[in-house]
């Protein structure tokens, strides 16, 4: 018995000990737990703070995420938890926890700190006279290039890491955290690499010329929409001027090709594509539109240095910023009734195309004059610019190789993707009106991609699109310059849009279905290693296509699957990231 009681004391000792680094474990959990969301609800009350311009409140939240992402990431970072990862059925959670926790410690402390420091001084880059001062500019530089390399560590950090394991809370947590740094983290890397070559392009080293592109959504295009409106923008030494504006349509149609077109090109769009100023953006590539804009315009007018393209719906969110502005011949516009202005109401208001334009003209002019003298706020101001930019509503090219270095491979860019080495499969599904008219006004859209299967790095993918005609049933009757009056073929009231479905590079399409039933298409053609297959849709009002197909992605693209769509009148970024089906 004596013995019996001998082991039974090392036993309860033991289980005493157990127990203790039980709750022990519970406890680091509860209280990482608890330092994690007040430190969520520090990060909302620092951009609050950032938006409204309060530095004060800013730093007092700064602080306080500090002190709650060292926290958790402190007890984090210790052997029992280390020990609690190899836990069954919650030790990937854990992990999960643990990942989180460092990436937030690290963006408190060295991503976040700079860029805070650098909201203070954001009134700085705002105009004085239509001048922007390139010395504020150039100050902002390296603030903004570390908090970028924290948020694309932290991206990267966050990578390595599977969360479909994670239980339900666990996973959809971390996916919204994903999100949102991955977010922030493409904004930064457009903003450092804007600070690199603004200088420059703003007239630093002399002056600069640049083609102004306004796009209609109204009547789409591939990349972005109807070039409505262009105007020639001068930069000197950061003063920024309007000095040139003409219509789009006030070009014409050339004879040949204002720049030699590949044979892809010609069969898939066309030689308008070449020949007409309005349809050099019937390619989703906007470095190859801006090359067919220079050279068009350049037959025309001055030499151009690069090509900026903007659509209402950013200038809308512009105006959330400056404010209402006031254009002749038409109500104050505002954030709210801007985009139905300009693409809609004008063309009752006005029946003459040139009022059309002068109107168009005006607006624009009105708000490059509302942003060059620095009214409204530069916060809300850099976010409407950004949003729009994440949207791909506004691109920009530059014909220095330089700055174009730098902006290439961003959404700034505009870029038809064609890299066979790429790991992401890219996938593009391009809208292009073919009514000729602005109907497109009632156009809505959206696509949808799956990645089904992974085999030696190929994925299947599976793809749908929906447009959808939201214009009244008496659409007929509206004026001719909406419906376009029967001119190429279409009846009053109803669309017709080339849908380019464009798949990965290698990669083939097929099985195209239009509203379940088989879609008898012509041939893919090959466009730089990419295969394109276009379908068009018939939509009279209130109807909706429903297109289908299957893709296959080349060799050695097992990465997560980039979806790029046109960007359309309703403020929404229609393009997404589909994760692989190659990821264990």
């Amino acid at each position: 018995m004596r013995a019996a009681r001998g082991w039974k004391l090392p036993v309860l000792l033991a289980g005493v000990l157990l127990l203790g680094v039980v709750l022990w474990g519970v406890w680091l959990v509860v209280r990482t737990s608890t330092d994690l969301a007040a430190a969520a609800d520090d990060a909302r009350t620092l951009q609050d703070a950032v938006t409204d311009g309060d530095d004060a409140a800013a730093d007092a939240a700064l602080a306080s995420l500090q002190d709650h992402a060292a926290s958790a990431a402190g007890r984090t970072d210790g052997p029992l938890w280390s020990v609690m990862t190899w836990t069954p059925f919650v030790g990937d959670d854990l992990e999960g926890v643990r990942a989180v926790s460092a990436v937030l410690d690290d963006l408190a402390q060295d991503g976040l700190a700079p860029l805070v420091e650098t909201a203070g001084n954001l009134e700085t880059l705002s105009p004085r006279d239509g001048r922007v001062d390139l010395e504020a500019v150039a100050a902002l530089q390296e603030p903004v290039a570390r908090g970028n390399e924290a948020f694309q560590r932290a991206v990267a950090e966050l990578d390595e890491h599977d969360s479909e394991g994670y239980v339900g809370v666990v996973r959809d947590q971390y996916r919204e955290v994903v999100s949102e740094v991955g977010r922030a983290a493409r904004v930064l890397d457009s903003a450092d690499r804007a600070a690199q070559v603004m200088p420059s392009m703003l007239g630093a080293d002399g002056p600069r010329q640049y083609l102004l592109i306004f796009q209609n959504n109204a009547e789409i295009r591939a990349g972005g929409g109807l070039p409505g409106s262009a105007a020639l923008v001068t930069a000197v030494d950061g003063k920024i001027d309007l000095t040139r504006q003409v219509a789009g349509s006030s070009f014409g149609m050339t004879d040949e090709p204002v720049l030699p077109l590949t044979d892809a090109e010609d069969e898939i769009w066309n030689r308008q594509l070449g020949t007409y100023f309005l349809d050099a953006n019937f390619t989703p590539d906007f470095p190859r539109s801006a090359e067919l804009w220079q050279a068009r315009w350049e037959q025309e007018y001055e030499p151009v240095d690069g090509v900026l393209a903007i659509d209402p719906v950013t200038l809308s969110y512009v105006l959330g910023a400056v404010g209402p502005i006031d254009v002749p011949g038409g109500p104050r516009l505002t954030q709210s009734n801007l985009v139905d202005e300009l693409l809609h109401q004008v063309y009752l208001r006005f029946d003459e195309p040139s009022a059309q334009d002068a109107y168009f003209e005006a607006a624009a002019a009105t708000t490059f004059d509302a942003l060059a003298s620095g009214g409204g706020n530069p916060r809300l101001l850099i976010e409407a610019l950004a949003r729009g930019v994440d949207e791909g509503r506004v691109k920009l090219h530059s014909f220095d190789e330089t700055e174009q270095s730098v902006v290439a491979g961003t959404r700034i860019a505009g870029e038809l993707v064609t890299d066979p080495s790429d790991e992401n499969p890219q996938v593009g599904v391009y809208l292009n009106d073919t009514t000729g008219a602005k109907m497109s006004y009632f156009l809505r859209h959206e696509v949808h991609v799956t990645a089904t299967s992974c085999a030696r790095g190929e994925q299947r993918l599976s793809g749908r699109a929906y447009l959808l005609s939201d214009a009244p049933e008496n659409a007929a009757d509206l004026p001719s310059y909406i419906t376009g009056a029967g001119r190429y073929g279409i009846e009053p009231g109803k669309q017709l849009v080339s849908v380019q479905i464009i798949g990965p590079v290698g990669g083939e399409i097929d099985d195209v279905m239009f509203n379940d039933e088989p879609y008898i298409a012509a041939p893919t053609v090959d466009l730089d290693g990419r295969p394109v297959l276009t379908v068009l849709a018939f939509l009279d009002p209130g109807f909706t296509a429903d297109i289908r197909w299957t893709m296959t992605s080349g060799r050695g693209q097992p990465g997560d699957v980039v979806v790029d769509t046109t960007a359309g009148v309703e403020p929404d970024d229609l393009s997404s990231t589909v994760t692989s089906a190659c990821r264990p």
